[in-house]
């Protein structure tokens, strides 16, 4: 029998956006305090206007606070009866009905590098040589204009309605997503042929 809760498997993508932006805001916070320190001496900044000099300082520590969280808090996971997806702010739920099809697939065929703008490309060099999961379902539970709101675009595949689950282990994830399927699977048709049985002649 399935465990109740599969592994978590953290999502490279955003464990990628804290080694992207860690450094830069790191170094604004400083250069954004002493901005505001040497503000009086300055004679063009109007001191007044002194505490502007703050804003970025708190942009750079809600964007390092976030990417700090992403990396963490961003994993998929088999359950009992759907795959779950946590991103840092948005969890969602995929019924095993709604899959179709598991596939491994090289990240590089997934996302086409040369489609890709020089900054992403240097992005995700790290992850172009790596497989990726690719979850094919025959319906998005929501609307993909909503889910692009919340997930990030290489979460969803680009070409037809899945997901895409870059990870550290995609063999281990793809084990424990056909265990589970196949599970939730017998399971359903055990429900079916008892419910059959129960029906009066």
């Amino acid at each position: 029998m399935a465990r109740k809760h599969g592994d978590r498997f953290r999502l490279l993508i955003y464990e990628r956006m804290w080694q992207r932006w860690a450094w830069p805001c790191i170094l604004i916070v400083p250069a954004s305090v002493t901005l505001w320190w040497f503000a009086p001496r300055i004679w063009i900044i109007y001191t007044p206007l002194r505490a502007l000099a703050l804003i970025p300082a708190f942009a750079a520590l809600v964007i390092l606070a976030y990417a700090h969280l992403a990396r963490r808090l961003a994993w998929v996971q088999c359950r009992l009866d759907h795959l779950r997806i946590q991103t840092p702010f948005y969890p969602l739920v995929v019924s095993y009905g709604r899959v179709k099809k598991v596939r491994p697939k090289p990240f590089a065929r997934v996302f086409d590098p040369a489609r890709e703008k020089a900054a992403r490309q240097r992005w995700l060099h790290p992850y172009w040589g790596r497989t990726a999961l690719v979850v094919e379902i025959s319906k998005y539970p929501l609307s993909k204009a909503w889910l692009r709101l919340w997930l990030s675009p290489y979460l969803l595949a680009p070409d037809v309605p899945g997901f895409v689950f870059l990870v550290e282990d995609w063999m281990a994830l793809s084990r424990q997503l056909d265990e589970y399927r196949t599970a939730w699977g017998m399971r359903r048709a055990e429900q079916r042929r008892e419910a059959l049985a129960k029906r009066p002649y």
